[in-house]
């Protein structure tokens, strides 16, 4: 990785707090901790319940986009007969329905309880990792400032430290994406149209003759791709831990046609998985 780098990933901490301002967190007070932590955990619950109350919303679609045995993205309907198109709709419906019932719990306060201390503690916990001593100086007690209140000061201190962090994160993506566009013309199309696997995660990565392989569990990405065939490779760097996330990658042409640079998340922390090949192909 030469623009999406860890120093990069790791340097640049996004502090997302959304403050509220109250006059009150200048002051260290038990009473009021627990006031602010007891009415947030009533909001989170009463979302939490309704959450889980929702019924599944059907959609309804004129098209479904499919790939080709090229590697094209085409219009169902344009392949199949209306009895398979409404088949394969049916087919689909059923399948997102099921996966977002298995994905709703079933209302569970003590269990939402114990998890919403546990995100608190959490956030703590990175706050003070994440937040310049200059500013942990000036909070009161960070158990507050975590459950999103803060004096005037501090709110104006940590929107200036975000904003910055935040520029320097756009910027190695914006500078990227100005590589990107100085070959995308050279970059055939059906690469361009389908190499996009975030939040995809890598279950296997093998030799095959002068290939490499990766299968993918796409469940939680956005592509219906699970195999991608990297022609005539060789692996430059190799940090695949089993189930790493694949979070970002880049792309660059080589001697021996393109050098893809993958970040994956797992084990091993933010990493990567280097290789080139001479063209590929999906799945």
């Amino acid at each position: 990785m030469k623009y999406l780098t860890k120093e990069w990933y790791y340097g640049n901490k996004d502090i997302c707090l959304d403050l509220e301002v109250d006059s009150k967190a200048e002051q260290f007070s038990e009473e009021y901790y627990n006031e602010i932590y007891n009415a947030k955990l009533k909001n989170f619950l009463e979302e939490e319940k309704e959450v889980s109350e929702m019924e599944y919303q059907t959609e309804e679609w004129e098209d479904i986009q499919l790939m080709d045995d090229e590697g094209n993205i085409v219009s169902a309907r344009e392949i199949m007969s209306e009895e398979e198109f409404e088949a394969l709709k049916q087919e689909i419906l059923e399948s997102e329905q099921n996966k977002e019932e298995s994905q709703i719990e079933p209302y569970d306060e003590e269990k939402l309880t114990k998890y919403f201390l546990e995100i608190h503690n959490n956030e703590i916990q990175s706050l003070k990792i994440n937040l310049p001593k200059e500013i942990l100086n000036e909070v009161e007690d960070i158990r507050v400032l975590s459950l999103g209140i803060a004096t005037e000061k501090v709110k104006k201190l940590v929107d200036e430290y975000s904003k910055k962090y935040e520029m320097a994160f756009e910027k190695a993506l914006n500078d990227y994406n100005k590589h990107w566009y100085s070959i995308s013309d050279k970059i055939p199309a059906y690469i361009k149209e389908n190499y996009n696997f975030h939040d995809c995660r890598i279950i296997d990565i093998k030799n095959v003759g002068n290939d490499i392989v990766f299968e993918l569990d796409n469940s939680s990405g956005f592509t219906n791709i699970n195999k991608i065939i990297y022609k005539n490779a060789t692996i430059l760097e190799n940090n695949f831990t089993e189930g790493c996330h694949w979070v970002y990658d880049e792309m660059y042409l080589c001697n021996d046609g393109y050098e893809f640079d993958i970040a994956v998340d797992g084990e091993n922390g933010y990493s990567y998985i280097t290789l080139t090949a001479s063209d590929v192909k999906f799945e």
